[in-house]
């Protein structure tokens, strides 16, 4: 009798099953509960051996750990007759060179010669934890860039209607001041109101700063110039138990707004002097930096790389954790005492910051303190020299000449308080008013009276704004100059044709002088030729 052995094409199947387990890209590890029977190359590759030796043989749970294990050990004791997988799990390999790999292991249970074993295939996740990672931050990014953007849309619509509020405590407290009947002592608690006021409007305006709202008008200035200017400012700020370093010597010019450039040097050292105590040492440099490829601003988009105009704020206080550090954007986020501070210092300078074009980068380790830095594009000599970068001259205040008698002014405000209040102001100036109470009724009055020789008009009104008003009017009576009011500002006035002045804009609230002074202005670029009719 001839034995019966396996066939050439047996043989040659297990060699190509040999040949693939061996070639696959994931780790394959065969064992009987206990100890490691067989290991692909793959397998020995993420163990950290260089031979298959070092741990076919084994202890399985050399290299991988319950949870799975148990799982596959229960089926190799109680349940050898099924084949259905045990689920895949995540776990950690534990390299024989001391090192670790997160894997992802599937368990199949099987019977080779009569004996229950365990087929483990072993994935490496770690590239696609690490994508995981980038997917969640890059979610959380997006989710806080819409929160903010909603808290933006919040603080702005805020912002108009506690300064319409504001526009009216102010303008009626102007005109208390001035009554002969009001008492010394009321005339001191008039004082309180009005200064109440003027401190709450420096709140909302740090609201529309941070939601990138705030007026802007940006002009070529020089860092190191401004920093001298508020040194006297810096030096109270910063207080007498503070060392206080001051850099700023050479001349770097950048095209900012002045203002908002002092607002941002304010909050940075407020900000400094609230995360020190005595002699720590604030430091404030103005400077100019080369920045490199892979500089990462604080919301960790790359800074392009060129020359900068930089403005660093330093202090040795108490430094940030990774915590604090991730909202100190935040609007109304402060990791000081309850009323004792707004939360809006910083979150105003990211919005002033983006306003300008330019951007921030903050180093911050707890005990270490922390450096905020500001970026500002550099401004060439040729550019300075350039006649469109030059900003408008605003005519002074001091040669204002004011233009009264029956000069007639049309107020235009949804808020009947403050249509009140505006023209009571302009009246006592010795204008002729006018008062609507929207874009529709304005209209109606200058079809009945003809075209007033001022139009001051809200900008945000239902129905017809102001600009719409402004444009309707222009059409027929192109001359009329216009001044815009608003709590909320939307950028500069756009020109609307016509022979009349580009618009003004005047944000609420404003002292009685700011109104008057914007007005003669106006009226005296125009020679306050159009006055009312008889």
């Amino acid at each position: 009798m001839i034995p019966v052995g396996p066939s050439r094409d047996d043989a040659d199947r297990e060699r190509r099953y040999e040949q693939l387990v061996e070639l696959a890209p994931d780790g394959i590890l065969v064992h009987d509960g206990e100890v490691i029977l067989s290991a692909n190359a793959a397998a020995v590759r993420l163990a950290g051996a260089s031979r298959r030796e070092q741990i076919v043989g084994q202890p399985v749970d050399m290299l991988l750990h319950p949870p799975h294990l148990k799982a596959v050990a229960r089926r190799l004791t109680t349940d050898t007759s099924s084949v259905e997988p045990v689920p895949p799990v995540r776990d950690t390999l534990h390299r024989i060179d001391g090192g670790h790999v997160e894997v992802e292991v599937r368990a199949q249970v099987f019977i080779e010669g009569g004996k229950p074993s365990a087929h483990l295939v072993i994935r490496d996740i770690t590239e696609r934890l690490a994508a995981e990672d980038v997917t969640r931050e890059l979610a959380a990014q997006l989710q806080a860039t819409q929160r903010l953007e909603a808290v933006s849309a919040l603080a702005g619509g805020v912002a108009h209607e506690v300064n319409n509020m504001l526009q009216v405590i102010l303008g009626f407290g102007t005109l208390l001041l001035d009554e002969r009947e009001v008492t010394p002592e009321s005339l001191a608690n008039v004082r309180e109101i009005i200064s109440a006021a003027n401190h709450a409007a420096a709140i909302t305006r740090q609201l529309l700063e941070f939601s990138r709202h705030a007026e802007h008008h940006p002009q070529s200035v020089d860092l190191s110039a401004m920093v001298r200017q508020l040194l006297p400012v810096i030096r109270h700020l910063a207080g007498e138990q503070r060392q206080l370093e001051v850099s700023a010597l050479a001349s770097h010019v950048v095209w900012v707004d002045p203002g908002q450039l002092e607002q941002l040097i304010v909050n940075l050292i407020i900000n400094a002097r609230h995360a020190t105590t005595e002699n720590d040492t604030i430091a404030i440099v103005a400077a100019e930096s080369e920045v490199e490829t892979g500089v990462l601003d604080a919301d960790g988009r790359s800074l392009m790389r060129g020359r900068y105009g930089t403005l660093s704020v330093r202090d040795t206080g108490s430094g940030m954790d990774a915590a604090t550090r991730a909202r100190i954007f935040e609007p109304f986020f402060t990791t000081k005492l309850l009323g004792t501070g707004t939360g809006l210092g910083l979150a105003a300078v990211a919005g002033i910051m983006a306003q300008n074009g330019g951007q921030i980068s903050v180093r911050t380790a707890v005990g270490e303190g922390s450096t905020f830095t500001l970026f500002f594009p550099l401004m060439s000599p040729s550019t300075l020299s350039d006649p469109t970068y030059a900003p408008d001259a605003d005519a002074p205040v001091s040669s204002a000449v004011r233009i009264a008698g029956e000069t007639t002014v049309l107020v235009v405000d949804d808020e009947p308080a403050i249509c009140k209040v505006t023209g009571r102001l302009l009246e006592r100036a010795g204008y002729t008013v006018l008062l609507a109470g929207s874009g529709v009724e304005a209209l109606d009055i200058i079809e009945q009276t003809g075209p007033p020789a001022l139009m001051l008009t809200d900008l945000g009104m239902p129905g017809m704004g102001g600009r719409e008003l402004a444009q309707r009017v222009r059409q027929k009576w192109s001359a009329v100059p216009v001044i815009f009011m608003s709590g909320y500002a939307d950028g500069a006035a756009d020109h609307d044709g016509g022979d009349a002045p580009s618009p003004v804009l005047i944000e609420k609230p404003f002292d009685s002088s700011v109104l008057l002074a914007n007005v003669a202005v106006v009226l005296k670029a125009v020679g306050a030729s159009v006055a009312r009719p008889a």
